[in-house]
């Protein structure tokens, strides 16, 4: 069975022995946070204990999970043979903000481009920035979506 963490009291740790008496180690000899129930191999040297986490025998190291997940979304479009780059974007969400929200350069926010949404904010008196959102909006309806209905923006 060998030897286990029955007790913790607040200047040291009770380990119960296979011969069923006890052990009192300071925490300060352990190299891990002591925990109930740990089962630790003890080593003595000289006044004081050497005392490690022992693994288990149905502790098997094999049957241990690891997830490793990897987000490779580099806003990479791959459009007819060749690859586009910019910022990915919901096709429609897209569209009603340029069409609808554009004069103020709402689309331009959404899309990742805060700078000439602000440009687009600063010159929304002279009606330009709409204008040319009206564009946007129309090239945008001309666009081809990939499967998840996204689109590539470039600026």
């Amino acid at each position: 069975m060998g030897k286990k963490v029955i007790k913790l009291d607040f200047e040291d740790v009770v380990i119960a022995n296979e011969d069923g008496s006890t052990t009192r180690a300071l925490y300060e000899w352990f190299n891990f946070k002591p925990e109930i129930g740990d089962l630790v191999d003890v080593f003595p040297d000289g006044d004081e204990l050497i005392i490690h986490k022992a693994i288990a025998a149905t502790d098997n190291l094999q049957d241990k999970i690891n997830i490793n997940i990897v987000n490779e979304n580099n806003n990479t479009q791959s459009v007819g043979g060749y690859v586009q780059y910019g910022k990915v974007v919901n096709k429609w969400v897209y569209f009603l903000l340029a069409f609808l929200l554009g004069g103020i350069g709402a689309h331009k926010f959404y899309s990742g481009f805060s700078g000439k949404g602000i440009m687009y904010l600063l010159f929304s008196w002279t009606m330009i920035p709409g204008i040319i959102a009206f564009f946007t909006s129309i090239a945008t309806l001309l666009k081809t979506a990939d499967q998840n209905g996204n689109i590539v923006v470039t600026s």
